[in-house]
């Protein structure tokens, strides 16, 4: 379907197309007309459908006509917060929308001085918005929209608390958009006690979609390394994404593919400072690195085009786990593959040991499904 076709302002269209977006996704399709008229909706899609557009454009239709005042985006991490604000800076170009983000890792003082500036959308992660609101900084109650991000993500996370409390701040008379890969309890606990009417819309199934081909390597621990410059020297062409488990691993790898002459190296792991993973991230976008290593901190909500090739050098933890991480390929209906490195002689993670913002399983997930053609 044509966005034309939705029956959205000119203008919207206009700002739509110009940043590349021609035709609507399913999920897309089916949430901004309902967005549009102020239906409370929980949407459960996996990441790579098209959400931030669908809920940016439906809010850009009510805060143009008037309908929404505000807008508040909570999402669960610094990356997802800076690459939602500047999506949505992108699609409200043309009605010269004003969006604000907060997030933890940057200046206190210059979030203070850009809220201080007119702004219709405000993108925050739930810390840092709960401090500025208790330096008054932020009036929560003048936003009547709020969107939930990545909600699953976010409560898994440990943030259930401060999004109670940033929800009991709110209006109670407002619209509220939840969306997520996955509804479970916390999920649902939080759709019954501030949103009875709501409407549920569910686009496809947890699984690892038709253009993403991906196989299994068997190779002994001892062997992985070896394999993985293998890899890499065969798929020099292609934007890679390689998965490790710990912060420690990350390190590791990077260091030893450079002393082994490769170039173009990049990692992301949770104890780099923002700045930092900003620049990265920047960097693999842009095609400055061709290859980026990173913990599971990379395997949710990043929206990254032209990944070609997903390695899990240390399997996931679960299945839920697997399927972000090869999420990060085949986005919008291009194709990816991915190759999991299966290692029956892999050392279980010492009891304690700390990954991305939650402990490790002993536990490790290990994938068997089909090769998908």
């Amino acid at each position: 379907m044509k966005f034309v076709e939705l029956k959205l302002d000119g203008k919207t269209v206009k700002s739509i197309n110009n940043y590349g977006y021609m035709e609507a996704t399913e999920v897309q399709e089916k949430t901004i007309p309902q967005i549009i008229a102020g239906n409370n909706l929980i949407v459960r899609s996996q990441t790579g459908t098209g959400k931030t557009a669908a809920f940016g454009i439906g809010l850009m239709e009510r805060i143009t006509s008037g309908s929404t005042d505000k807008a508040l985006i909570l999402v669960p991490t610094r990356e997802l917060a800076v690459q939602v604000c500047t999506e949505l800076r992108g699609l409200c170009h043309v009605q010269q929308l004003k969006i604000c983000s907060v997030y933890g890792g940057q200046s206190m003082g210059i979030q203070i001085r850009d809220l201080e500036k007119r702004y219709e959308i405000l993108v925050a992660t739930p810390g840092r918005l709960l401090d500025l609101y208790r330096r008054r900084k932020v009036d929560l109650s003048k936003f009547n929209a709020i969107v939930l991000d990545e909600a699953d993500h976010m409560l898994d996370l440990g943030f259930q608390t401060d999004v109670f409390e940033i929800l009991d701040k709110l209006p109670k008379e407002m619209l509220m958009l939840l969306f997520s890969a996955t509804v479970d309890q916390s999920i649902k606990r939080i759709a019954s006690r501030y949103m009875p009417n709501s409407e549920t819309i569910t686009i496809g199934e947890m699984e690892v979609v038709s253009t993403i081909k991906e196989e299994q390597l068997h190779v002994p621990h001892s062997g992985k390394f070896t394999k993985l410059v293998e890899l890499l020297k065969l798929h020099t062409k292609m934007k890679i994404l390689v998965f490790a488990r710990t912060r420690r691993g990350v390190i590791r790898l990077k260091k030893s593919l450079e002393n082994s002459g490769f170039r173009g190296i990049g990692m992301l792991q949770g104890d780099m400072p923002q700045a930092r993973r900003i620049k990265v991230l920047t960097q693999f976008k842009e095609n400055g690195l061709s290859v980026l290593i990173a913990t599971n901190v990379a395997s949710r909500g990043l929206h990254i085009d032209n990944v070609g090739l997903i390695i899990n050098y240390d399997r996931a933890e679960n299945k839920e786990t697997h399927l972000h991480r090869v999420g990060r390929t085949g986005r919008m209906g291009a194709e990816g593959k991915v190759i999991n490195f299966v290692s029956n002689d892999e050392p279980r993670p010492s009891r304690g040991r700390r990954q991305g913002n939650r402990r490790s399983s002993n536990r490790n997930y290990q994938w068997h499904g089909k090769r998908r053609r």
